[in-house]
This record gives structure tokens, sequence and C-alpha cells, in this order.
């Protein structure tokens, strides 16, 4: 059996199958269009991807995630799921209404059942989930600069499909747990990527898929709404593609999509991100370096450490710095490897990126040739 889900039990609420009947019952309803990040959150609502949610969340139950890190249940929940509105809507809409969800082409994809509307606290949730109010860090920018200062809560039901950025990479929960039941795996680690990946990301998933008991390896990108400067989803599809088709057996590994808006929340998103992947079927979960870090807001190791005080259901693998080593002659990890720093090539994001814009060829110790010609065509960066 792979994973339970959290909390036992998936909580889907998509119907798919009366499209139409649906929207003509919407016409009639107040329409909101959420911003991109609501309207990612809606989708993995709707399919099941944030169980046990079946909502957005309203003031005390941001309040526990904040102050305890727990739903109102008691279970743990470490990132608040917000449906921020401006003046204009929260001023519209009433507690008990039913509104409909439009997408960003004004068509109504679904409903949310108004339960509370309340002014947003952004300074608490600035401060307690990402540990700063400094606009430097992108969801904090976001936060302030584009979220509206209300929230409205409320049950989300999904009526419609929407095209997503991860195209037929983005599966259901149900989805993926009906094929890793097909591939026979009952152990599957998952592997949280939003990068291209260099050779210490392979390593790191080849070292897991070693572990006895392991039966499968399944690497979900998210690709939603990432910071400025990140790489395009295309191009971190394209190249999760490439790896898997020349360096993994390809029938122990599954690639997936996530189009959510990343949360640089650092040792808070990790847990959440663990839990996604568990609702997902995972048994296992990476943690590397500084896992859903931005800059220097966090302890590179704090992502790791949070899930000595927080079990979420799901087996964490810590893994310590990797690097190329020129003695060792490949890549290694500081737990092994008995050489100096200076026999020793950091293999990083930044330093890819350094070499992409200065033109230099980047070298096979750090990254694939096939993954560096998918890096090298050019505008390959995000906006």
């Amino acid at each position: 059996m792979v994973n339970t889900p959290y909390g036992g039990k998936l909580k889907v609420s998509l119907d798919l199958n009366n499209q139409e009947k649906h929207i003509d019952d919407m016409k009639d309803m107040i329409s909101v269009e959420p911003f991109i990040d609501f309207f990612y959150d809606s989708l993995k609502i709707g399919d099941g991807s944030y169980s046990p949610l079946e909502g957005f969340m309203g003031e005390d139950e941001i309040d526990g995630v904040l102050k305890s890190r727990t739903l109102t249940d008691g279970l743990p929940w470490t990132m608040p799921i917000i449906f921020a509105v401006g003046k204009d809507v929260y001023d519209t809409v009433k507690t008990g209404d039913q509104i409909s969800l439009l997408d960003a082409t004004k068509v109504p994809y679904g409903i949310m059942n108004v339960e509370t509307k309340f002014h947003l606290s952004k300074k608490e949730i600035a401060k307690s989930i990402y540990g700063t109010t400094d606009l430097k860090h992108p969801n904090v920018e976001d936060l302030f600069q584009k979220y509206g200062d209300y929230a409205i809560s409320g049950k989300v039901k999904i009526y419609r499909e929407a095209s997503l950025p991860g195209g037929k990479f983005e599966k259901h929960p149900s989805e993926v747990r009906e094929e890793f039941s097909k591939n026979g795996w009952k152990n599957v680690v998952a592997y949280q990527a939003r990068n291209p990946p260099h050779v210490a990301h392979e390593y790191l998933q080849k070292v897991s898929l070693e572990m006895p008991g392991i039966d499968g390896l399944f690497i979900h990108l998210v690709v939603g709404r990432l910071k400025k400067g990140d790489y395009r989803a295309d191009i971190i599809l394209d190249s999760y593609e490439t790896l898997i088709k020349n360096y993994h057996r390809m029938e122990k590994v599954m690639l997936g999509s996530f189009s959510i808006t990343m949360r640089y929340a650092g040792p808070r998103a990790a847990i959440f991100l663990a839990i996604i992947r568990r609702n997902f079927g995972a048994t296992h979960y990476i943690i590397g370096r500084d896992q859903a870090g931005v800059g220097n807001f966090y302890d590179p190791f704090a992502a790791q450490k949070i899930f000595d005080e927080i079990d979420v259901g799901i087996q964490p693998l810590k893994f310590k710095d990797t690097f190329y080593c020129k003695k060792c002659m490949g890549i290694t990890s500081e737990n092994v490897c008995p050489h100096p720093s200076e026999d020793r090539l950091v293999i990083s994001q930044t330093k890819i990126r350094e070499l992409l814009k200065t033109g230099q060829e980047i070298p096979k110790e750090i990254l694939r040739p096939e993954i560096a010609s998918i890096l090298e065509r050019g505008n390959v960066i995000g906006e």
C-alpha cells in the first residue's frame, strides 16, 4: 500500500461531468476572479492535494497555523491557505453567499461557499510564516503589495479543469496513487524541485532509490508561479524529461508537475510540501540543503530540523551538502568525503546562472551535457 492521505482520506470536491449545468447555475452568482495564487490553491483544494482542507481558511484557522502550527483539530499544518480580496469584494460578498470563481479568461470554473470574511493580519502572517517583513522576500512582497487587505473563507467545489503550466504532467493525487499501485510501488520516495536538475540533484535521487525497500521515485516539480529569475516551466520540465530518459531507469521514476505559487518559507514550506507528497501517496521525502529557501532568510538546514519537531506521517530523508570532489572524481558529501574544500567543486543554481549569463561553458562535473544544451538555448528564465 502507498501512504495514506494526510488526515486519513483525500478530500476531493471535483465534479467535472456536469460542467454545463453548473456553469448555468452560476450565472446569477456574484463572480470573483481570484489572484493567481488563490486560483492555483482553489484547484489543489478541489482535487485533494491539500487534504484534509476542503476550503480556504477562516481567521481562527489561520491563527492556529501561525501560533501553534496546527489546524483546529490539532493536526499539524504549517502554511495558511488564504483567499485575499480587495475592499470592493469584501463589501459586496456576504456570509452565506455562493460566489462563482472565474479563471483569467473570465470563465467560471468553480464556486465558493462564503463562511466568514475578515481583515487580513498581514504583518503577523509575514513574521510567523516567513520570519520577516522585508519586501526583498518574494512572498512577503506579494503579501503586502499584491494581496488584498481582506479575506474570505469557505469550502470550494471545482467544476472545470483548468489549463496549467504543467500541461500533461499535471495530475490529481488520485491519478498518481493509481499509477503507483499499477506499478506495484508501495514505498515511494518523493523529490521536490523547482529548478532544472544538476548532478547533485541526480545523486540525491539515485541514493534514495538505492535504499532497501524503495520501489520508485516520484519527481514532483513546482512549476506554477515562481519568483522573478527562476526558470520557465517548460525548461524545468524539458530538463527533467531529458534527465530521466538518459540517466534514470525509466520504470523506476515518475515525473509530475504541481502548479501552485511557490512558498519560499523554508522549514514551514518543507512540511507543507511533504504533506502534499503524502497526499499523492509518497512514503518518503527527500530534503536537501535549504529546501524552499530564498536568499539568506533561513538556516540552510532548518527545513530538515523541523521534521524532528513535527511528524506528518512521511519519512524524511535528510542529506548534507553534496559536491563534486576532484580527488574522489565524483559527486559525494561531507559525510563520506575526507578531502579539503580546495578539492571540492560547489554545485549551485547561482553558479549555473552566472555561467549562462556570461556565456561560459558549464562543466560536465556540474551539469549533464544534455541538460546544459537545454539551458543554453536562451530565454530560459521566467519573468
